[in-house]
């Protein structure tokens, strides 16, 4: 009988045991939630529009993968030093990473390789060429160019006087896409002007009216989303008839003039994707997983024709997926 009593009191005990480490582990749980972390992204220009699909790829990652995202535009387009200020900004204010569309291929270089000693540092769009950045996400700007330059063949203006705006050539995936235009529109012998575009906004457009009022080309190609957005608003009163705009980049004001007839084509990168990975690439370079050096979004040519297939629609408008 006794023995019995006994091995009662061991199982109840064992049993109090056991609830006791279940509820002790829940308190410890509770006390104890997900680490939240911070990271910065810093984009190259000021006009948030111009990256909407970024940022809704940055937070649609940031709310799946527990990140305080601090999303940031520079007061004036491109300004390398605003932007290498910024980043030790971020930095000293506790950002676990950094993301960076980079103003400057080159003159980033110092102030990213400061900071990825001590954050891991995401390039997306455009790069640093410092071998201390985690990782760089972005189409293949290279094929961009040949892709705009082969649809420019295709539409019968690759022998018409053309202009190509000087815009954000400071930065490494820019010159690319000229060296793909280039490569693919090099050989026909056609006339090819090119139209140094100031960052100052205001300037700028100025600037693209008074070189269309010159009436020196007959069509113009601008490789950076801004300057499609200034050319297709220059472009859009007296000129449309006249000039043919072909670019690269999307917002919706870029939707509105393709649709408007302003804009005969654009090549369109996965920028939703773009801004997804980089936040999933930040977070699991934070957690020392091994993340690609570089990765490689789609992209797609859009015009009047094929701007509401299905997948184009999901590139091209910001807020349909």
């Amino acid at each position: 009988m006794n023995k019995k009593r006994i091995l009662v009191f061991l199982l109840l005990l064992a049993a109090f045991c056991i609830c006791f480490s279940v509820y002790a582990f829940g308190i410890l749980v509770e006390d104890n939630p997900p680490r939240v972390y911070n990271i910065s992204v810093i984009v190259r220009g000021k006009n948030s529009e111009s990256w909407d699909s970024v940022k809704q790829g940055c937070d649609q990652a940031a709310s799946e993968m527990n990140v305080e995202l601090s999303f940031i535009t520079l007061s004036e387009e491109n300004d390398a030093a605003e932007q290498a200020a910024l980043l030790n900004r971020e930095l000293e204010g506790g950002a676990d990473a950094a993301i960076l569309a980079a103003a400057d291929s080159e003159r980033l270089v110092p102030a990213v390789e400061q900071a990825a000693v001590k954050i891991p540092v995401i390039c997306i769009e455009s790069p640093v060429n410092s071998s201390r950045v985690s990782s760089f996400i972005s189409a293949d700007n290279y094929q961009m160019g040949v892709q705009l330059g082969q649809e420019i063949m295709d539409s019968g203006n690759a022998r018409k006087r053309i202009a190509v705006i000087e815009s954000s050539w400071q930065c490494d995936n820019v010159r690319q896409r000229m060296e793909g235009l280039a490569s693919a529109l090099g050989s026909l012998g056609g006339k090819m002007i090119h139209w140094p575009l100031p960052d100052n906004s205001m300037q700028a457009s100025q600037k693209i009216a008074e070189q269309l009022e010159k009436g020196e080309a007959d069509v113009v190609i601008a490789l950076d989303v801004t300057a499609l957005e200034l050319a297709a608003q220059a472009i859009s009163g007296s000129y449309t008839e006249s000039v043919k705009l072909f670019g690269i980049g999307s917002t919706g004001r870029v939707a509105s003039f393709i649709e408007q007839g302003t804009i005969s084509a654009t090549i369109v990168q996965n920028d939703f994707g773009i801004g997804y990975l980089g936040v999933k690439y930040a977070v699991d370079a934070i957690e020392a997983r091994p993340v690609a050096s570089t990765f490689e979004v789609e992209h797609r040519l859009i015009n009047i024709e094929n701007m509401y297939d299905t997948e184009n629609q999901r590139l091209l408008f910001p807020f349909i997926r």
